[in-house]
């Protein structure tokens, strides 16, 4: 019987590389939905906030307010990735803020589950501006009124 001394077969040495790059791959891949999920929450919470804002400095200015607030509702929790890059549009009363982001890839090389192009992602998020109490108040007006003037 042969005792076993420790060196590595022609198959374990193609495979070991291999598994080492899928765990690699999937931690990668992990970096991607982690960010894409939060750039999907901070992208809502900052199209929302803008939303709802009543401040006198940026009533009148969702993308100001946007701007201002961006390095606060990021933060520093996308990790694997840069900060990303926001952008706001004004569709009447609509405010879209769509972010993009890459995971960082470099240290797979290209080697080949690494897709050569990067991983990029985008996430938007949208929210109406709607004045509640106002149209609440509205509608209770106008309740009033037809209530008086049919009784």
């Amino acid at each position: 019987m042969r005792k076993f001394k420790g060196y590595m077969t022609l198959e374990a040495s193609l495979i070991v590389p291999m598994v080492i790059c899928v765990f690699v791959v999937l931690i990668f891949f992990t970096y991607y939905l982690y960010g894409r999920c939060v750039l999907s929450q901070d992208s809502y919470i900052l199209a929302f906030r803008a939303s709802i804002n009543k401040t006198a400095e940026f009533k009148e200015d969702p993308e100001g307010y946007v701007a201002a607030k961006m390095d606060q509702v990021l933060g520093n929790k996308y990790f694997g990735s840069e900060k990303p890059t926001v952008h706001t549009r004004v569709n009447g009363k609509e405010i879209i803020v769509t972010g993009s982001n890459t995971v960082r890839t470099k240290a797979m090389g290209r080697y080949f589950l690494k897709p050569k192009t990067g991983w990029d992602y985008i996430a938007a998020g949208k929210a109406k501006k709607l004045d509640q109490i106002k149209h609440m108040r509205r509608v209770k007006r106008l309740k009033d009124i037809a209530q008086r003037s049919v009784g």
